[in-house]
């Protein structure tokens, strides 16, 4: 099972089986610009299937890029998506690997680095001269296994289900197929794409291919596996002369090629044939057998596979969800409470992560003398990495503004703190305000945040945006300067992050087509407008945004704080 591996370009789609269709290219860029690519059927999918494909539904998966990793989110499509055979839970994250099969009928994709199938096998192409003999071995008409076998099968049962990986598991299949066919060769597969190249996971040493014993695998054979069933070809007397010469070229007088299932998806391939100089044919009593046992050898051993797979599956998530809930728990008790009031100002927060932990805070800091100040800060990125350097930021911001009570000055000490701790691609957007209930202003300073609105009772409202300042650190000699405007009784200032203006929903468009839209700023003013003085603003809000979104589970870190003076 592989590790997940540091990702610093594209990765790509690549379709195993389904209708024809190019490989489909994961960009962290994009994904990041986007708040992740959306797969389906819709016209503005950034991973657009044909509309004819009647099981995809329109916008069906999201994959999303954080922490050098790729996820995949289930958008509670109609007919499901899973990942190696397991069926995915709508809205909950699963961390990809390299070769890790998604199933989005009627396609399967292998999640790959690797736009075509580099260093891969390319079987025989016979598929002329062999097709019409191969044959598929039905279980209907299968005789009961001899004694001997079933007990074989009993054995290597339970070393296949002992196996603790993938390449294990290989060994042990190939052994036993050996031992109950009869086939000197036997090689465990693993399809790369749909054009039909493959990967020798494992190979007893003369199924390798080589100039010394034959060209390889038999694209007919593998073709005819490739949709589920057990193929067979054996070598007769009535073969054309054609064909009975290109077996001879080839060395081989039967094969048989097993499929491995995950579900309804094709993992791999347990292909054993008689090719080289001792290879021996097979009667037909002995080959029948030979079917017989290797079809219920590949669903033992599928089973097996799919459980490996499941088990490496919630090892991902558990390995995340146990990280992931002890930051989430670390950072809601430095948040402040959900509501709260300080002499005469009144405000509620509320910040959701995109992923159990963000890189979003706000905090709400009393002065004294009828003075309070309000922070919201932005991390770029996500999850724990973000989560540790918000969890710096505000705590060296709560000090210093609790010190001295000058926004600018703390906007500055601040920003020499960030430099040079920051990782190289983090930085922090932030706003900081401080208001006067005696003086009736607010004095604050925008380090690249510009999310802020200042709300009047009778429906107008105006930007708290600052003069364009640089986000926090970026360059440790920015000077930060502070604006002071008045602060009219009854207003309300709403402050939020990106989470909220960026976050996408499906919409119709001027000429009625359905078109996906941010909820920008407009959509900040009208929920925040309507919203009756005397009613929770900050919970209208995020009903207004998961309204816009069609789903609770928001793409990126979204906080709001509503402060009235």
């Amino acid at each position: 099972m592989g590790e997940a591996k540091t990702i610093t370009s594209s990765s790509w789609l690549v379709a195993l089986s389904g209708p024809a269709i190019e490989p489909l290219e994961l960009s962290p860029d994009a994904a990041a610009a986007l708040q992740g690519l959306i797969i389906g059927r819709h016209e503005q999918c950034e991973l657009l299937l044909p509309s004819s494909a009647e099981t995809v539904s329109r916008t069906h998966a999201r994959f999303t890029f954080a922490n050098e990793q790729w996820r995949v989110t289930d958008l509670k499509s109609r007919w499901g998506t899973s990942v190696n055979g397991v069926a995915l839970t709508p809205n909950q994250e699963v961390p990809l690997t390299e070769g890790d099969l998604i199933r989005i009928a009627p396609w399967t994709f292998s999640f790959t680095a690797t736009r075509g199938a580099a260093g891969g096998v390319e079987p025989v192409n016979d598929t002329e001269s062999m097709q019409t003999l191969v044959r598929t071995v039905k279980q209907e008409q299968a005789a009961p296994l001899a004694g001997d076998l079933l007990a074989l099968l009993l054995e290597c049962a339970a070393g296949i289900h002992a196996a603790t990986d993938e390449k294990t598991l290989a060994t042990i299949l190939l052994d036993a197929a050996s031992r109950g066919t009869g086939f000197p060769n036997a090689a465990f597969l693993r399809p790369l794409d749909a054009a039909g190249r493959i990967e020798v996971v494992a190979a007893r040493p003369a199924a390798e291919p080589s100039a010394s014993n034959g060209p390889g695998f038999s694209r007919s054979l593998i073709a005819t596996a490739s949709t589920g069933v057990v193929a067979e070809f054996a070598l007769g007397a009535g073969s054309k002369d054609d064909v009975a010469q290109s077996i001879v070229q080839m060395k081989l007088t039967a094969a048989l090629c097993v499929p491995l299932m995950l579900g309804g998806t094709v993992a791999a391939y347990l292909y054993l044939d008689s090719r080289g100089e001792g290879g021996a044919r097979l009667g037909p009593s002995r080959l029948a057998s030979a079917g017989q046992f290797c079809l219920a050898l590949g669903r033992i051993a599928g089973l097996a596979l799919a459980n490996l797979k499941r088990m490496e599956m919630e090892r991902r998530q558990s390995q995340i969800m146990a990280e992931l809930t002890a930051a989430a728990e670390a950072q809601r008790w430095i948040m402040p409470r959900r509501e709260g009031k300080f002499d005469r100002f009144s405000y509620i927060g509320e910040s959701r992560p995109g992923r159990y932990v963000g890189g979003d805070f706000f905090d709400v800091i009393p002065l004294g003398s009828a003075r309070l100040a309000v922070a919201m800060g932005d991390v770029t990125g996500k999850g724990i990495p973000a989560s540790v350097l918000m969890t710096a930021t505000q705590g060296f911001l709560h000090a210093a503004i609790r010190e001295h009570g000058d926004p600018a000055r703390a906007m500055n000490d601040l920003n020499r703190f960030v430099c040079p701790r920051r990782p190289e691609n983090k930085f922090v957007t932030l706003w900081l305000g401080v208001f006067d209930a005696d003086k009736r202003t607010l004095q604050f300073v925008d380090a690249g945040h510009g999310y802020g609105l200042l709300a009047h009772d009778d429906g107008q409202s105006q930007m708290l945006s600052g003069e364009d300042g640089l986000p926090l650190g970026v360059a440790p000699d920015v000077p930060y300067t502070a604006q002071t405007i008045e602060l009219p009784r009854g207003v309300r200032a709403v402050i939020v992050s990106d989470g909220i203006i960026e976050q996408y929903g499906v919409t119709t468009d001027a000429a009625g087509k359905p078109a996906r839209k941010q909820f920008d700023v407009a959509g900040l003013r009208r929920s925040v407008t309507s919203c009756a003085p005397d009613h929770d603003a900050v919970a209208a809000l995020f009903e207004a945004v998961i309204k816009h979104a069609g789903t609770d589970a928001l793409a990126d870190d979204a906080t709001a704080v509503c402060v009235r003076a």
